[in-house]
């Protein structure tokens, strides 16, 4: 069909049904959706559900005030090095979130100061050998527990909190290892997040039977999970933020937080446990540490279930 033929058949298009037009236009005046571009591996599913889901909650939120958005999650396989990478780049991913501390991260995003989850990931209880729960039992100070080795993964952001501190560290360069070192004696206890242990119990119980998770202490120091968001991407960055203070402010975020995280805060017992508390020196200078109803209280009762 030849060009002049073309136009003929449009203008009568057009002149039939003259809407096509005008919703033309309005879609081309229509502001460009903000793209909001993260990793979502299949095999983090569950260990980062929470993650996504506060993310599509964010950002449905804010849509009345910021306007449209698109959610397009990055599903490829990405090592951690290769995250940070990509999302300070800004353009196959965007947004990421991680523990607070890591230079790279603080000097070349934008950092989001809210913990999204209430600190959660400082509350450590430890993966032990089953047959060693009589030994941690009879723990009653910090010392005794510090003359017991624990493991860490290589390069670990926490891993120097715990040698400020005083603790010896043994660290294994392979996270699926750790059990292995663990369970044949490399060291003692695994300290892991009260959001960690319970999901990484149920998948080693198979292979490691002789793991248990340990009953009578909890360790306790600031190690907030942050949003990070690229800098050619400030514009996220005020949504996010926005979103997560009208969350706190109108108490729904704590409701989101306890409807996903109640059942194992109730299982780990933490108001029946030993508490020992540590010093965390290495957080960014605006860690919000004096709000406290951003920081999950280990010895306030826990709200009922909804």
């Amino acid at each position: 069909m030849s060009l002049r033929s073309r136009l003929f058949w449009l203008c009568l298009l057009l002149w039939f049904n003259p809407h096509l037009a005008s919703a033309h236009t309005l879609h081309a005046n229509e502001p460009a959706p903000l793209l909001v571009r993260y990793l979502q591996q299949p095999e983090d599913a569950v260990r980062y559900t929470y993650e996504y889901r506060l993310i599509a909650e964010l950002m449905a939120r804010t849509a009345a005030r910021f306007g449209p958005y698109q959610l397009q999650p990055y599903t490829g396989k990405m090592t951690s090095r290769r995250l940070n990478n990509e999302a300070i780049r800004g353009k196959r991913i965007n947004l990421m979130w991680s523990d607070a501390g890591h230079p790279d991260l603080d000097s070349q995003m934008i950092r989001i100061p809210f913990p999204l989850l209430k600190g959660l990931l400082g509350y450590r209880i430890f993966l032990i050998r089953q047959a060693d729960q009589p030994r941690f039992s009879a723990i009653r100070t910090l010392d005794e527990l510090k003359q017991l080795r624990l493991g860490q993964g290589a390069n670990w952001g926490d891993i120097k909190i715990y040698q400020h501190n005083g603790f010896s560290v043994t660290t294994g360069e392979s996270y699926q290892n750790l059990f292995h070192m663990l369970a044949s004696g490399r060291f003692d206890y695994f300290p892991r997040g009260v959001n960690e242990a319970p999901l990484e119990y149920a998948a080693q119980r198979e292979h490691h039977p002789e793991l248990a998770i340990e009953q009578t202490l909890l360790l306790v120091y600031r190690y907030p999970v942050f949003f990070y968001v690229s800098r050619n991407n400030p514009a996220l960055a005020r949504r996010l933020q926005a979103g997560l203070e009208q969350m706190q402010a109108d108490g729904s975020f704590d409701r989101f937080f306890f409807d996903y995280y109640l059942p194992v805060l109730e299982q780990a017992k933490l108001p029946g446990r030993r508490i020992f508390y540590l010093d965390n020196p290495f957080l960014p200078a605006d860690t919000p540490l004096q709000r406290h109803e951003l920081w999950l209280d280990p010895l306030k009762p826990l709200p009922r279930q909804h």
